[in-house]
């Protein structure tokens, strides 16, 4: 047993000897863009000492600097294609293999001293880096730790892309189709699953993903390229835990089974071909083909900012002739050779066309889809304008409140009748992807709308608004499935309407059920002029204010949140809750919270703005006014020095300021933009100024209004060097 280990080592020893470049090139590698490299980063590193947990471990695995994540790469590939390099030789394959010693022998040994030549200097200049923190700044238990925990992120990483490229030599019989393999292996599941998010992305108009879609979970445990990223990212940031560890050994372990029952049997005469097995070169070409034309295509056609999916059928089959040649002529090395294998390059074409097809006739009906309605539990209904008009306290709930906008159960059938014009919508060509282009309407959907009138050019057009909304169907089962749709105002307002009449929706939806009144610490007011006053107000008042607030809330009519225009608004910063709970105050009364891959350095509040003030308001106007606080309805000519205002469209579609500007002195600066056709209006004297505030009749829009209400834009300069803009529309 003794002397079949020292003859191992001895085999082992050898192999490393004759490859002594890749490991000098290691060490200088890893010596520079680890310990050198971290020298450099701490002697200028300014941040305060507890924020370096957050820095340092991904000096070690490239999480911090890129630089140490490509070199990683770079040498795993190097390390199989250089160690494996004999068989891609007959005279080398013939030697080695007439030895008498196993092929499982010489894949052992050669595969060890791989992993020998680039993890020894790696863990040695990990170890030298931690020394070098640990001089430079101090190291902390938990630092080592979490340095600790991304080295051996990184030794997961590079065994994870050195296993798929020794998997890869065995499938080639040259150093350079091997190279060209070793990123095929790589790249490959990677892009098919990135593929397949960017597909239903380009043709499906009602997917919405509300977190990382599916594939690209996956793509992160079951491609090298995403476990790789995945390895360096969640181990630098201190999160690595089980899963991603346990998805590399298993696919390591895979790979290297793969690789060795491969080289088992790989052929003598295969050296110098491009495919060590003939009989899979157009398996192969046709997998690579059609899923590479594919993502080419859509890159192109995203780089060059084309709109639809009009030209990407001739990108994609241009792109798989194209690729098809390449594949050929890499096989053959002979240009003469490239239609030889036309069958197989037809196959990928076919391939192509067939999964365009999928896509665009939407074979599986995913954006007709409707769950049955028996089987819904509730509905939630978020259209673009929600967005707009609401703001959550982002430290809880992000843009949605914590009911997720779901409507009580007694409301699920008039969602569902909403959700299904949506659909019909769709079918008529308005989708969420053309809704806001009032050019891109199709003509057959306006001819449905009883307001919409004839144009100069025989069209219809109108100007009733359409909208997206975010449509999420609860399963009676717990599961969620999300659509978006394109609404018209027309089939919205009345289903909103019904909902508002609802005091549970609306204490689901509005943001100052969400606030914690007793962390409240402080409410500024805000009006027409858009400049925020802290009210000077005690606890007791703070929370009355908020009281009456809820109060008119739950008493307004629906009418007020779509038709009325507020008078102005409310401004709540209140304690952040998480941040309370898990933070740490510092000496200068600020709140430090640090958690995996993040950190917050504040006062510890969540700002919350938006909580509109309506005239319908009369507990909250009422208890203002006793605060000592009046709104301001309009603004004071005297306290503007000057307005521009920037009507909607080109010129030639602005003619309804033809009857403003005669109105204006001589002092009016009228400009036009020959390059994008568009008017400027200035004006700097008090009557001018008189003549554009009084278009100005309101403060922000209703729950409803997604911007086309007011398309007009107005900018006011005040005396007191405030600069604030305003969305109006000029009606003559």
């Amino acid at each position: 047993m003794t002397s079949k280990i020292s003859s191992y080592i001895k085999l082992i020893r050898s192999d490393i000897r004759h490859r002594g470049w890749l490991a000098a090139l290691s060490c200088i590698l890893f010596f520079l863009l680890m310990p050198v490299y971290t020298i450099l980063y701490l002697s200028t590193y300014t941040d305060r000492t507890s924020d370096l947990i957050l820095y340092f471990p991904g000096l070690l695995n490239g999480g911090t600097q890129s630089y140490l994540a490509a070199a990683i790469a770079v040498l795993a590939v190097l390390s199989a294609l250089s160690g494996f390099s004999y068989i891609h030789s007959k005279e080398k394959t013939d030697f080695f293999h007439s030895l008498p010693v196993k092929r499982t022998v010489w894949f052992g040994t050669t595969y060890l001293s791989g992993l020998l030549i680039v993890l020894i200097p790696y863990v040695v200049c990990c170890i030298l880096t931690i020394a070098t923190g640990a001089v430079s700044k101090g190291m902390t238990v938990a630092l080592i730790g979490r340095s600790t925990e991304a080295a051996i992120g990184g030794l997961l990483a590079f065994l994870v892309l050195y296993n798929a490229s020794v998997l890869a030599v065995m499938l080639t019989g040259r150093t350079v189709t091997g190279l060209l393999a070793s990123m095929a292996v790589i790249v490959y599941p990677f892009l098919m699953l990135m593929l397949i998010s960017a597909m239903e992305n380009a043709f499906y108009s009602t997917l919405y993903n509300e977190s990382t879609p599916l594939p690209e979970k996956l793509a992160r445990y079951l491609s090298p390229l995403g476990l790789f990223s995945a390895l360096i990212d969640q181990s630098s940031s201190g999160m690595l835990g089980f899963a991603f560890p346990a998805a590399a050994i298993l696919m390591s372990v895979l790979l290297i089974a793969a690789a060795v029952l491969i080289y088992r049997i790989y052929p003598s005469e295969a050296s110098g071909t491009a495919i060590a097995f003939p009989v899979i070169a157009p398996v192969i070409k046709v997998l690579i083909c059609i899923p590479s034309a594919l993502f080419v295509s859509l890159v192109i056609q995203d780089l060059m900012m084309l709109e639809g999916n009009k030209w990407l059928p001739l990108l994609s089959l241009l792109a798989a002739v194209i690729i098809c040649a390449v594949i050929d002529f890499i096989y053959t090395m002979d240009l003469r050779l490239l239609i030889k294998s036309w069958k197989s390059s037809l196959l990928s074409i076919i391939g192509v066309l067939a999964v365009l097809c999928f896509f665009q006739f939407d074979v599986i009906g995913y954006d007709t889809y409707i769950p049955d309605e028996e089987d819904i539990e509730s509905i939630s209904f978020c259209p673009d304008t929600f967005l707009n008009y609401f703001t959550y306290p982002e430290s809880e709930h992000g843009t949605d409140p914590s009911s997720g906008y779901f409507a009580p159960e007694d409301m699920t059938a008039a969602l569902y009748t909403l959700a299904q014009s949506g659909i019909d919508n769709l079918e008529n060509g308005l989708t969420p992807k053309n809704v806001y282009d009032t050019e891109d309407i199709p003509q057959a959907l306006l001819s449905s709308y009883p307001e919409a009138e004839s144009d100069d050019s025989g069209g219809k057009s109108t100007d009733e608004p359409c909208f997206s909304a975010l449509f999420r169907y609860k399963l009676s089962n717990g599961r969620i499935i999300n659509r978006q749709y394109a609404l018209r105002y027309s089939d919205t307002v009345d289903v909103l309407r019904e909902l508002l009449e609802s005091r549970e929706y609306r204490e689901r939806i509005f943001p100052i059920f969400e606030i914690d009144k007793d962390t409240v610490s402080t409410i500024a007011l805000s009006d027409i002029y858009k400049t925020a006053e802290e009210l000077k107000l005690d606890k007791e008042q703070k929370k009355a204010l908020l009281d009456a607030y809820e109060t008119d809330v739950l008493n307004a009519s629906a009418d007020t949140f779509i038709d009325s225009n507020p008078l102005g608004e409310l401004e709540v910063s209140f304690l952040n809750p998480l941040l309370a709970e898990y933070g740490t105050v510092t000496d200068d009364g600020m709140i430090t919270y640090d958690t995996t891959g993040f950190s917050y350095y504040g006062d510890g509040n969540s700002f919350v703005p938006q909580l509109y003030i309506y005239p319908e308001y009369t507990n909250t106007l009422a208890l203002l006014e006793e605060y000592g606080y009046t709104l301001h309805t309009e603004i004071n000519p005297e306290d503007v020095s000057s307005i521009t205002l920037y009507p909607a469209g080109s010129t030639e579609e602005v003619s309804r300021c033809d009857e403003l500007i005669p109105r204006l002195s001589d002092t009016a600066v009228v400009y036009y933009d020959e390059l994008s056709s568009e008017m400027t209006i200035s004006v700097t004297a008090q009557n001018d100024i008189k003549i554009l505030l009084s278009y100005l009749d309101h403060y922000a829009g209703g729950i409803l209004d997604d911007g086309s209400v007011y398309p007009d834009y107005m900018e006011i300069q005040f005396k007191n060097g405030n600069l604030n803009g305003y969305s109006l529309k000029i009606q003559l």
